[in-house]
């Protein structure tokens, strides 16, 4: 059983890109997407904690969480240098989503992405195709493949683990 958290993936995402910000370092849309992923494994299979609802989407590149690549793809491979926004019907108006994470939770994020936060997108990309990992058996899977297959929870669960945090 997993304890289900609050956050939206744009909290997540924006808390990463500040982190990435504090350090100096540039992150693209694909990276972004590998990160927030990673994140979310680690959470899940380490703490049995759920850091959102989000769907996870498996994709050519890698996992990918369409609201992350939504609020980004404008940037293309480029540096983000702008943070992801939500409408608010109260006040009609286009904002910034701020991120709002319990410490605990973000001491989780920072364990999963402060040793990758430096690679470039396309080694987060080839971590993220392990053989043994759940991308794969999504995408290499008998079927054809479908941009919107969905990478579970419980396919996260029962994969090999990979140890990303000694790369």
């Amino acid at each position: 059983m997993t304890l289900s958290a609050t956050y939206s993936v744009k909290e997540i995402a924006n808390w990463i890109l500040d982190y990435a910000d504090e350090l100096g370092e540039p992150v693209s849309n694909m990276a972004l997407n590998k990160l927030v992923y990673f994140a979310y494994e680690h959470a899940l299979t380490s703490y049995g904690r759920k850091l959102t609802e989000a769907k996870i989407e498996a994709w050519d590149h890698g996992p990918v969480f369409r609201e992350v690549y939504s609020s980004f793809k404008q940037f293309g491979a480029e540096p983000i240098t702008d943070r992801a926004k939500k409408y608010n019907t109260r006040t009609d108006s286009v904002e910034t989503v701020h991120p709002d994470l319990a410490p605990d939770d973000e001491e989780i994020i920072m364990e999963a992405v402060a040793s990758m936060i430096r690679l470039p997108a396309f080694i987060l990309r080839e971590i993220s195709h392990d053989a043994r990992g759940p991308w794969s058996k999504v995408w290499n899977h008998t079927g054809s493949s479908n941009p919107g297959m969905e990478i579970t929870d419980d396919l996260i669960l029962s994969s090999l683990p990979t140890s990303r945090l000694s790369r």
